[in-house]
């Protein structure tokens, strides 16, 4: 039985992680659910205000405010520690659709991709729910990673002349 229990304990450390990702995006989910997207956990600021991190961005969008007929979009994004280094970021838009083949053609309401920013700079687009954040991303310290919703054109969907947003503090050990 140790025999197989050390052979298999790699199998099993996996099983485990897997598990962990599952229930905490479970845990997500439900917590987008029932929570209205104005609010937040003890460490993130989901917020649609973009002012937060404006003075600090080098690469900024024009808002493209949302339809006042559609459900309003909203994100909120988690960030998970990935035992291979980085962070895997997963982003849980609501009323938003995905829409990487359509990238850089006409603005449709409701879809597009996303953008990532770390200490307000633009770092990547991201095209999907998930995407790897590699350590080499942050700095000693604090750090503030910033997920937009935008359009097909790169526009910033916005409500009340604000950025839907979401933006995450996360603390690297110096």
């Amino acid at each position: 039985m140790q025999r197989y229990l050390r052979r298999h304990s790699t199998e099993f450390a996996m099983i485990e992680r897997i598990a962990y990702l599952v229930i905490g995006a479970a845990i997500a989910v439900t917590v987008m659910t029932f929570l209205p997207s104005q609010q937040s956990a003890e460490n993130v600021m989901n917020t649609s205000d973009s002012t937060m991190l404006d003075p600090l961005e080098m690469h900024n969008h024009p808002l493209l405010p949302v339809s006042e007929t559609l459900p309003v979009p909203s994100v909120t994004h988690l960030m998970f520690p990935d035992v291979m280094g980085g962070f895997n970021i997963q982003i849980l838009a609501r009323n938003f659709e995905f829409t990487p083949a359509a990238i850089n053609r006409q603005p449709e309401y409701n879809s597009g991709h996303a953008h990532v920013y770390v200490n307000g700079v633009k770092y990547a687009r991201v095209y999907s729910t998930w995407f790897h954040l590699p350590t080499s991303a942050l700095k000693p310290g604090e750090n503030l990673v910033k997920v937009t919703l935008n359009a097909n054109n790169h526009s910033e969907w916005a409500k009340d002349s604000k950025a839907i947003s979401s933006v995450v503090k996360v603390v690297i050990p110096e």
